[in-house]
């Protein structure tokens, strides 16, 4: 064999991968899965919208509010839903241990300040704060729900009326803070200034001495004649507490303060009026029964309001006669013409029913909220959920026992005031909004 001089090596090696690579592309190549998909004409792809749908939509017993991410007051007329007031019950602590109001304390006033973290409504309604004195224990570890009621004085400290102003800054002493609201509650009565400053040592000593001897506030809202707004408070910011003006005997102008924190019990109370003044398809449907009206309006509120059941009575017919049906994608779409200036929530949720009041996820929720859906689409008016793994799972087990269908209600509803009205399956107008299940599927022949 000759030897081929480096240098000629060198200037042949291009050509040659050059040759290599022209023989491999001349190869026909096979399409990834070709030797493991069935042939083409044994696969249907078919696609539907027109899948039988029941729903309605029904009162919410009561929801656990202890502890809320926020404490709601205020009152709302809703044209559809009625008049709702929101109002709440806390404790407050002690800033320091141990302190002292001094010989002969005398009361200046009594002021709650609570800030401001949002709101759900009309801010220019004016609104009336009515505050008590709360005269009995709650529990930091206890579960407390938006029906629980406890006892209270008669004595209204406040009936305070005030159009809030939860984005306009808070100045307070020649500084410009987060927006919050002041309410004396020591001009129509003196008791509870005056309780506080004849507390003993033993009642200052400690913040759990404290709670024992001032057991804390409900703090509630008048009923509105229109329009109207939720607020949203947070009672563990720094400038949420209950401050207390005085002098004695030595010194003027003295101030304590008791704050509100994370180890405070505090939960949201709510009253919908029984619906009295709603809207009488309302009244309907969710008062009297009426679940056939559901195929043409549907109803969805906050605050322990309403939420909407869902079914698909017939889902497991598309399986019958031994098909066998493969679920490639199962979208619920939800939507509303309605028109208000209320906003639709941002997110909503949809749960599987367990049938004894309560519920679990649906295996689609664990593939993560991207997949799954439920933020509100401006664009559509609506809301989407995906859920193939549910319909594939009603379709391999159609005689499953525990099949009580979906709910649908608004996310964090034991803090915020959202409401929404949405189409049924079959409204009165404007069909292409319906509420409807969308399958794309495949039927595999055997």
């Amino acid at each position: 064999m000759k030897h081929i001089p480096s240098l000629l090596l060198y200037r042949l090696l291009p050509l040659a991968l050059l040759v290599l690579f022209a023989t491999a592309c001349s190869k026909k190549t096979e399409r990834i899965g070709d030797n493991l998909q069935p042939d083409q004409n044994l696969i249907r792809l078919m696609h539907t919208d027109t899948t039988s749908i029941v729903a309605y939509s029904e009162l919410v017993d009561t929801i656990r509010t202890d502890e809320p991410a926020r404490n709601l007051f205020g009152s709302l007329k809703d044209p559809v839903f009625g008049t709702t007031r929101a109002g709440f019950y806390t404790q407050t602590r002690l800033s320091t241990n141990g302190h002292n109001f001094g010989i002969n304390p005398q009361l200046d006033s009594l002021v709650l300040q609570i800030a401001y973290q949002g709101y759900y409504g009309d801010t220019n309604t004016t609104q009336t704060m009515r505050v008590y004195e709360l005269l009995d224990d709650i529990y930091l570890d206890s579960a407390y729900y938006s029906s629980n009621v406890r006892n209270i004085t008669q004595i209204d400290l406040a009936n305070h009326s005030f159009v809030p102003a939860p984005r306009t800054p808070f100045i307070w002493q020649e500084d410009t803070l987060s927006p919050a609201m002041r309410v004396r509650l020591s001009d129509i009565s003196t008791a509870l200034g005056e309780k506080i400053l004849n507390a003993s040592d033993t009642d200052l000593e400690s913040t759990e001495n404290f709670k024992e001897y001032f057991k804390g506030l409900f703090v509630m809202a008048e009923a509105v004649n229109s329009d109207g707004a939720i607020l949203y408070y947070n009672l563990n910011s720094n400038l949420s507490r209950l401050t207390i003006y005085y002098s004695n005997d030595t010194d003027d102008s003295l101030r304590y303060e008791f704050f509100i924190t994370t180890s405070e019990a505090r939960y949201n109370y709510f009253d919908h009026n029984n619906y009295a003044d709603a809207d009488p398809a309302f009244q309907n449907q969710v008062l009297n029964g009426d679940t056939a009206s559901g195929s043409q309006k549907l109803y969805t509120q906050a605050m322990a309001g309403v939420k909407t059941k869902l079914r698909f009575p017939h889902l497991s017919k598309m399986a019958a006669d031994g098909k066998n049906v493969v679920i490639n994608e199962a979208k619920l779409l939800f939507r509303s013409t309605e028109d208000t200036v209320l906003t639709p929530p941002s997110q909503m949720v949809l749960v599987k029913d367990k049938g004894d009041g309560t519920y679990t996820v649906l295996p689609d929720q664990l593939e993560g909220d991207a997949y799954f859906g439920g933020l509100y689409k401006s664009s559509v008016n609506g809301y989407e959920f995906r859920i193939t793994h549910y319909v594939q799972d009603l379709l391999l087990n159609p005689a499953q026992t525990d099949n009580y269908g979906l709910y649908f209600f608004v996310l964090s509803a034991s803090s915020k005031a959202d409401r929404w009205v949405f189409n049924g399956p079959r409204p009165e107008t404007d069909t292409l909004n319906s509420l409807k299940l969308q399958l794309i599927y495949s039927i595999v022949e055997e």
